[in-house]
């Protein structure tokens, strides 16, 4: 098949032997024990880790801000936000690198559950790896859940990884 021939899935299939892995992460604590569990249970030396990072809509400045108009305050916000991603990528490259896992970091745009399944297709992903927050029935039902989302609409497989203090709250 000609190079251009190919399409462009094709381009991000991994190797033979390799699997390409999403690991949604946020920074809170369940994301960071689905990494862990992921690291000490499933991970193989020859992953493709792509751990992916939602930003839900962009810099998410509330309201009240856009309608003051002060391009100082705005500015000062989307620094605010900024500064709390950068802090989520630090603990996620912290987290990779005692696990000694070579990893990539990719920021997502929009609803998690959306752009994750989006970004999961255009990487060609293998599995899905999520945390699951253990939100209550009543705001899992309003608000819906990401891991919820990401079962329902993954065209290939997705672990979901329960914190402990979920567990305990089981029981």
């Amino acid at each position: 098949m000609a190079e251009s021939d190919k399409k462009p899935e094709e381009d991000k299939k991994p190797e033979e032997g390799r699997r390409n892995v999403m690991i949604s992460m946020d920074g809170s604590k369940g994301a960071k024990y689905a990494f862990d569990w992921y690291a000490e249970n499933v991970y193989q030396p020859t992953d493709n880790v792509i751990m992916a990072y939602c930003a839900e809509h962009g810099v998410n400045l509330p309201p009240t801000a856009l309608m003051a108009g002060n391009p100082t305050v705005i500015q000062a916000m989307i620094k605010e936000k900024e500064e709390e991603v950068m802090k989520v990528f630090k603990t996620i490259d912290e987290l990779a690198n005692k696990h000694n896992i070579k990893h990539t970091l990719e920021r997502l745009d929009g609803p998690p559950g959306e752009c994750l399944i989006k970004a999961a297709e255009q990487q060609n992903v293998t599995l899905i790896v999520a945390g699951s927050r253990g939100h209550g029935t009543i705001r899992r039902t309003i608000m819906g859940s990401t891991s919820d989302y990401i079962v329902h609409h993954s065209h290939v497989p997705v672990l979901i990884v329960k914190h402990e203090d979920d567990q305990q709250k089981l029981k």
